[in-house]
């Protein structure tokens, strides 16, 4: 990619893969086989052709990509060939029988083939949330991001939405070479510069049918939009976080992501990228509360997971015998049609249909004019209430399952209706078996602000510890990713498309968190060009926060209260990472922790667990033999530090790390610890002090255990390292973890 400037250049990835060429993809998961002679589209993977690979044409490329397949066309006289990739990966997608799979193995330049496999996918109020609208932010200093390209690999996009405007946007680099295969009737603009589909089946264009990366793309670097609600709440200025920069969308097919990295595209795709300069943003996946379900958690991808924020659309449910819960909801009819109606609970059929409200659950009961008791999960909220309105009910109230916890939506139902945590919902349940006559009226609030406590930690965020990338803490950052508010193509509560260009619908999910955090770095990237992906992702992990508004340290929404405390528990180390993103102390992090060279990472992929040469060949497109070529998790040069030891293990640890000072010239910095329980941990020197930016400082931390110097298996000490400036200005932050 050496027509692309990185200076100018940010392609993240938002929940997967990121690309950037007219001619690039990612490589997908293997599907099994049911017949050799059933023909599936196939990522191929192969060497690059001899030659250098800037002189080379579009048509030399192909030749040698058609020069793997038995034929141009197919019996049915459909072209074999379906896209060529020349930039992230050299390769192609084809139309192949396994038999013919097999038979290409053995042509000189094959590297490895599998069936094309789709992945999944995963504002007004957060740039306030997050300081980008104050005077002298982040927001004035970078120009909102102008002349930054953020690449959007999701389910399409929506171009004449008013996020996607390009009031007064200069035109795209000129370095810019991305296509736009945009229906007829649309256009590209100096916004929406580039679009594409990489879809095989279906339509074949970058036109959003989904509505999930019209919503993204808006959050990473929509327009401005005044006077954006959703059904008259949450109302303001809609703001991408970089709002400046242009978009670059590719439309890809959505499905079930690869966990073994050699064949996984968003992992390999992610690796070129990184070779270019260009940083891939990833949403660590909505797998939460369960441990260890993460998506794509290597060490050059910047990692999110999801955070709720402090604004409430609340409504208000009391009973007839005074209990009162608050909850919440996107539709807010005034005045309330749902008042004293009797309860009614399909849920007592005992059934995964009535517990959840699912078609045909209502069969057998009396819910006309009623409030009906509903679970989350196996269909979506909305759903629900379109199944209960159907069949005459009058409200209804959605009842969070153990797992979901605290994490509430404003979702734009249909009918009155109220959504309760768990612990709200046990009540409620427990009312309603007490008396079954018990009625209940809803009531609402509107949009309120400033709820605590804020962040907490979104109850389906997926978290760590990674099972695969050998002992590096994942997630990296949260960021705000529940109720977020940002644009749609269709009318709020439906799948109706409408000519209403000013569409808007909240949403959650990490899918929600990642372009948050790319938008940041789209502006750390404008006002910093110099600064490379390592010391972007540096500068957002170093400077997050980990406690909450109160002062006190971030919360899970998916834990329990305590009974003696009346508080929820705090949010494990797995589930925050660093902690939530703080952009204006990101754009001074005083030193960050830089990884240069992509190539670096080769000896840590050989050092896997389970990992051949031919593996990580596949990875980093370039032969590999392994061998004594291994560097440890633990020796990545990384913002976070996690050990294991203690268990059928060492019972001391050194890990060395180096930063660069990127402050202030003439600086000293200070070292400071927060000890793990149980862990004591030793920093030389204790003092780094640097002349000039760009200085490079050395320092190790050994960390030994103390006491009977054992751990169980499944403890985790948390800990805290931090480089204190002199100047008190700048506290370089890295969290300690220490596992068995």
């Amino acid at each position: 990619m050496a027509n692309i400037t990185t200076n100018i250049i940010l392609l993240i990835l938002l929940l997967f893969l990121f690309l950037h060429h007219a001619h690039t993809t990612l490589s997908l998961p293997l599907l099994p086989i049911t017949s050799t002679n059933q023909t599936k589209v196939y990522i191929v993977h192969v060497l690059h052709p001899d030659g250098p690979t800037e002189l080379l044409t579009h048509d030399d490329r192909e030749k040698w990509y058609l020069s793997f397949l038995p034929n141009a066309t197919l019996d049915s006289g459909e072209p074999r060939m379906v896209h060529t990739y020349s930039v992230a990966m050299s390769g192609f997608a084809a139309r192949l029988t396994t038999d013919e799979v097999r038979l290409m193995e053995s042509i000189p330049g094959f590297l490895f083939a599998h069936v094309d496999k789709p992945l999944h996918l995963r504002t007004t109020h957060t740039p306030t949330l997050l300081g980008l609208n104050q005077y002298n932010s982040l927001w004035q200093k970078s120009s909102q991001g102008e002349g930054i390209i953020i690449g959007v690999l999701d389910s399409g996009i929506t171009p004449d939405h008013a996020s996607f405007a390009d009031h007064g946007l200069p035109p795209p680099p000129l370095k810019w070479r991305g296509r736009c295969d945009l229906p007829a009737d649309f256009s590209c603009t100096n916004k929406l510069i580039g679009a594409q589909a990489f879809t095989v089946k279906g339509k074949k264009t970058p036109i959003d049918e989904k509505g999930h990366g019209t919503h993204v793309a808006a959050i990473a670097a929509g327009t401005k939009v005044p006077d954006a609600e959703v059904l008259g709440q949450a109302h303001g200025t809609a703001s991408g976080m970089a709002p400046q920069a242009h978009i670059a969308i590719y439309n890809i097919s959505i499905g079930k992501e690869n966990y073994d990295y050699s064949h996984n595209g968003v992992v390999i795709g992610s690796f070129a990228a990184l070779k270019h300069g260009i940083l891939t943003v990833n949403s660590a996946g909505n797998s939460g509360p369960s441990k260890s379900i993460l998506d794509n958690d290597v060490p050059w991808i910047l990692h999110v997971g999801a955070a709720n924020i402090d604004r409430h659309v609340t409504a208000m449910l009391k009973l007839s015998n005074g209990m009162e819960f608050k909850g919440m909801s996107g539709y807010q009819p005034d005045p309330s049609t749902a008042v004293d109606l009797p309860l009614i609970n399909p849920g007592v059929k005992q059934t995964q249909e009535t517990l959840s409200c699912q078609n045909g659950s209502m069969d057998g009961f009396d819910v006309v004019g009623k409030m009906v008791l509903c679970g989350t999960g196996y269909i979506d909220k909305i759903e629900k209430a379109e199944i209960v309105k159907a069949a005459g009910g009058a409200a209804i109230i959605v009842m969070n399952q153990p797992w979901d916890g605290y994490t509430l939506n404003a979702d734009p139902y249909s009918i009155p209706a109220i959504h309760v945590s768990y612990t709200d919902a046990i009540k409620i349940l427990n009312d309603y078996a007490t008396d079954p006559n018990i009625t209940g009226t809803i009531t609402f609030k509107g949009t309120n602000y400033g709820f605590r406590p804020s962040p907490t930690v979104a109850s389906f965020s997926s978290r760590g510890p990674s099972l695969l990338n050998g002992g590096i803490l994942k997630p990296d950052v949260i960021a705000p990713g529940v109720n977020i508010l940002s644009a749609w193509p269709f009318n709020a509560g439906t799948h109706e498309i409408s000519n209403n260009t000013k569409n808007f619908i909240m949403e959650r999910g990490t899918s929600m968190a990642a372009p948050h955090v790319s938008g940041v770095a789209a502006l750390l990237k404008k006002l910093h060009p110099d600064w490379s992906p390592a010391a972007i992702k540096s500068a957002i992990m170093t400077t997050a926060y980990s406690l909450d508004r109160d002062g006190d340290p971030i919360k899970d929404d998916a834990s329990k209260i305590d009974a003696s405390s009346g508080e929820r528990d705090r949010a494990s180390i797995f589930a925050i990472g660093a902690g939530h993103i703080n952009p204006e102390a990101a754009n001074d992090p005083g030193l960050v922790y830089d990884f240069i060279n992509a190539d670096d990472y080769i000896p840590y992929l050989c050092s896997l667990k389970g990992f051949k040469s031919a593996m990580v060949t596949r990875i980093v497109k370039q032969y590999v033999t392994c061998g004594r070529k291994k560097m440890g998790a633990e020796e990545v040069n990384y913002p976070s530090i996690q050990v294991s030891m203690g268990f059928a293990g060492a019972k001391e640890k050194t890990v060395q790390r180096t930063v660069k000072n990127v402050g202030e010239a003439s600086a000293k910095y200070t070292a400071s610890v927060v000890k793990p329980s149980g862990v004591e941990v030793v920093v030389s020197p204790e003092t780094l002090e640097f002349s000039n930016v760009g200085e490079e400082r050395n320092f190790t931390v050994v960390l030994s255990l103390t006491g009977k110097g054992k751990l169980n298996k499944d403890d985790v000490l948390e800990g805290r390292l931090k480089w204190v400036s002199q100047s008190g200005k700048q506290e370089v932050s890295s969290p300690i973890v220490v596992t068995a």
